[in-house]
């Protein structure tokens, strides 16, 4: 009896010290959110220094915990009451009416898209959970990057193949506009961790300028390629068509024999194809290869307009000096900007400001034939008028494959 109590006994104590471990476990796994104040600012040099309704958001690069955007107080203050610790993309954008942008800003007389950006936050139990940004934007464009096929295609014998690259440019606004002079180019940098050297932009400092590879132009006296509201150009890197053109890809998800233009780049060993019913851009400047090739990882891209090309400065790439500098372009002078990279935890890679382009697209790989299409926001007398929030990520949709000069 003696015996049996004293089993008793010390399976009861077994069971209550594994309950206190047990307890004692869970009180170390518990994790305790915390209260989080995002603090938005007007650049200096506008009239208002801060304001309500500025949406922002807080995204965990760790767990992918999106927590619901919330929006400042007249103070340019929000707070967001329980947010668990880890790191975070803490975003802010506000668009702007005209009579708004004018009232803010004292300079822009049209409607505005501002966005900041921070990557990489800390929150922690033992930091200052007090975040800053500052607001930056551009007004909204009136020609847009419609739509950007970068991730070219595969062969029947499953080989790569790229020169169906394309992108298409939106006139968004109601009057007609003169295309003559307009540059397109690719930004420099890489797209992501494509491989262990892989590093970031050497330019990634610099919020006020983007670095150009290669510069192309559509040429004119000044008003001899017109542009209807509504209406779009392509831009072929061939203008052929590319499912039963001999040199083409039967496999090629596009027929690009119609383009208005091609990045056409004339060498001595003629390895670029000419189709001869696509008139050919103005090559500007050209770091690349044989073709104008953009990143199949993802491209940034932009459009403008210079008075003159050869006052901009040429900067030599710090890590890269032997190689071709690359063309200084302020981002005062950016018409509109795409940006794609390589998977959705590239963002330390982005080479576009996030004044000029808060964020960007990725596909689910290379050689896909995934296209991205701008969004539509509204429709008005039968003419689409696109998104234009200044925000890659937010602005297109993925498609399964392109569609040159169609929304369908």
């Amino acid at each position: 009896m003696i015996q049996l109590f004293y089993s008793h006994f010390r399976l009861s104590c077994l069971l209550l010290s594994l309950g206190f471990l047990l307890v004692s476990c869970r009180d170390k796994d518990v994790v305790e959110a915390l209260p989080v104040t995002v603090t938005v600012s007007y650049p200096s040099t506008y009239a208002v220094k801060a304001g309500a309704g500025i949406t922002v958001t807080l995204e965990s690069t760790t767990g992918g915990e999106k927590l619901p955007a919330q929006t400042t107080d007249a103070n340019g203050t929000v707070r967001f009451p329980s947010v668990l610790p880890g790191t975070y993309t803490v975003s802010a954008t506000q668009a702007l009416s005209a009579t708004d942008a004018e009232r803010i800003t004292n300079v822009f007389r049209q409607a505005l898209t501002l966005n900041a950006v921070q990557r990489s936050v800390s929150i922690t139990a033992s930091s200052n959970q007090t975040i800053s940004l500052e607001l930056a934007g551009a007004p909204a464009g009136t020609l847009l990057i419609k739509e950007v096929y970068y991730t070219a295609s595969k062969t029947p014998n499953n080989g790569n193949y790229f020169s169906d690259q394309f992108v298409e440019i939106y006139n968004n606004s109601d009057s007609t506009i003169a295309l003559d002079g307009l540059c397109i180019a690719d930004v420099y940098g890489v797209s992501g961790q494509i491989n262990p050297n892989s590093t970031p932009t050497d330019f990634k400092d610099d919020t006020r300028h983007v670095y150009l590879n290669s510069v192309w132009r559509i040429p004119g006296t000044g008003r001899q390629h017109l542009l209807e509201p509504g209406k779009s150009i392509l831009i072929a890197q061939d203008g052929i068509n590319h499912q039963t053109d001999p040199a083409g890809n039967p496999n090629s998800p596009v027929n690009l024999a119609n383009a208005d233009w091609e990045t056409y780049n004339q060498r001595p060993d003629n390895r670029d194809t000419d189709s001869p019913s696509v008139p050919n851009l103005e090559r500007v400047y050209f770091t690349g290869g044989f073709d104008w090739l953009l990143p199949v990882f993802g491209p940034g891209l932009v459009i403008f307009r210079t008075s003159d090309f050869n006052t901009l400065e040429k900067v030599a790439i710090p890590s890269a000096a032997s190689l071709e500098p690359r063309i200084k372009l302020p981002i005062g002078q950016i018409i509109d900007a795409f940006e794609g990279l390589q998977d959705a935890n590239s963002g330390a890679f982005k080479r576009i400001p996030a004044s000029v382009d808060a964020g960007f697209v990725f596909a689910s790989g290379t050689y896909t034939s995934e296209s991205f299409r701008r969004k539509t926001a509204t429709t008005l007398n039968g003419r689409r008028v696109l998104q234009d929030l200044n925000n890659s990520g937010s602005d297109f949709e993925k498609l399964s494959k392109p569609t040159p000069r169609s929304f369908q």
